[in-house]
């Protein structure tokens, strides 16, 4: 499946633009031992790959931005939650959604105290879902940086997509998309009507998009 640029839904911005030359920039310079260490010596250290996993660069972003309200779908092992927690504001917040409390998984890198300060915070719930949606609604108006790394199958990502056109936000937001380059996600990212650069050569090797949901003001 191919899509060309001139009948591609939404473009870069010259915000966009700006903004991943900085976080490149950022990303290349920036390193993530303490996320290392949570990985299991007989483990694959994707934090360590920089391009080809998006760890550093989701921790560049949040440098750059400085977002006192993130939000997460797809906690999983933590390793994505950790790195946006890195350079958080100290009255920053991280929120991650999965379908599974993030201790049910026996090889977790998150540990208790991750969470003691609550900075990090995890909910339970299907954010595709209008019901567990509106119940987060408050919380989402709020957020500044939208990191969507859910199951991926094409279906519950174009779902949550339609759930942001309803919001109203408060400030500026970039939403992040992971594993834009999947078959199944191929779709979803073309028809994203909003501005947004596809910035895998810099993040994950399945791809990685921007998307300029509400622009920051001149």
């Amino acid at each position: 499946m191919i899509y060309d640029t001139l009948n591609t839904y939404g473009g870069p911005s010259d915000y966009l633009i700006e903004l991943a030359l900085r976080a490149a920039h950022e990303a290349w310079r920036t390193g993530l031992p303490e996320l290392s260490g949570r990985v299991a010596a007989d483990g694959n250290d994707f934090t360590r790959i920089w391009p080809g996993e998006h760890y550093r660069l989701l921790a560049a972003l949040v440098k750059l931005l400085q977002p006192k309200r993130i939000v997460e779908v797809g906690t999983f092992r933590g390793l994505s939650a950790l790195a946006l927690k890195k350079f958080l504001p100290a009255d920053g917040r991280i929120t991650t959604f999965d379908v599974v409390p993030w201790e049910s998984l026996a090889d977790t890198c998150l540990r208790p105290e991750d969470f003691e300060d609550d900075r990090l915070q995890q909910q339970i719930g299907d954010l595709s879902d209008a019901t567990v949606f509106e119940l987060h609604r408050s919380l989402i108006q709020e957020t500044e940086l939208f990191f969507v790394n859910g199951p991926k199958d094409g279906v519950f990502e174009r779902k949550l997509l339609q759930q942001l056109e309803s919001v109203e936000f408060q400030k500026p937001l970039l939403v992040v998309m992971d594993d834009i380059r999947f078959w199944n996600m191929l779709a979803v990212w073309q028809d994203i009507a909003r501005p947004k650069l596809d910035l895998t050569s810099f993040g994950h090797w399945s791809g990685t998009g921007l998307v300029e949901w509400r622009a920051p003001s001149p």
